[in-house]
């Protein structure tokens, strides 16, 4: 786990130290507090905090959210939403780059990180996400059977689920479950828009432009759908 002190990341997101420590302690971004009473924040942590920042204000709520989604993954969801918020969920689409619709589609679900006794029985009865269904947006980012990354089934809980596929939560774990929050019957198989938002939201160089440029070609692809 790669970490920074506080003077550095107070530094890099342009706050003072008392600000660091007050996120620190409040878990907002996760480390660890030396004897000396120092802190040490976790890089990553750091990352997901400035990408939750940058949302803030640029949130759906989670029925449209989760209607855009579906719509990029070329699923109809009309019959989710009355027809202004439709209309607006259609025009967000238009309007919106493929970095702004990962952002405006981030608070529909919650990601909770774990440490799995065992990853592939961990990931046996989840909706994969992320690196663990990459091969479902078609890019060139090999599925990791290393990590745990998926969507709990509907109708239960991340803690129901971690409790009895043996995960232990851990805020610095690399293993994540996604609460299912998807509106009607749930989130019930991967689709390619939800693979996408996830990874464009990663922390990793790579999976992040793979997100971004697969969010990008569904955007094309729905807009011609819509001209043609």
């Amino acid at each position: 786990m790669a970490e920074a002190t506080v003077a550095e990341i107070a530094h890099r997101l342009g706050v003072s130290d008392r600000r660091v420590r007050m996120l620190l302690e409040d878990g907002a971004i996760t480390g660890r507090k030396l004897s000396s009473g120092d802190w040490l924040a976790d890089n990553d942590s750091v990352i997901r905090w400035q990408h939750r920042r940058k949302a803030s204000g640029r949130n759906l709520d989670q029925v449209t959210a989760w209607a855009i989604l579906y719509e990029l993954s070329g699923v109809r969801a009309a019959n989710l939403l009355s027809r202004s918020t439709f209309a607006r969920a259609r025009t967000k689409i238009r309007l919106s780059n493929a970095a702004d619709l990962a952002l405006s589609v981030a608070a529909r679900t919650t990601a909770h990180r774990f440490r799995a006794a065992n990853a592939v029985k961990a990931q046996a009865d989840l909706i994969p996400t992320g690196r663990a269904a990459s091969d479902l947006i078609g890019s060139d980012l090999l599925a990791d059977t290393r990590r745990v990354a998926g969507y709990v089934p509907a109708g239960t809980t991340v803690a129901e689920y971690a409790r009895t596929h043996f995960m232990v939560e851990d805020p610095t774990g690399a293993d994540v479950l996604y609460e299912n929050t998807a509106p009607g019957d749930g989130y019930t198989e991967p689709l390619p828009a939800v693979v996408a938002a996830d990874l464009a939201l990663s922390t990793d160089t790579r999976e992040r432009s793979a997100g971004l440029d697969a969010l990008e070609e569904m955007k094309g692809a729905w807009l011609l759908s819509r001209t043609s």
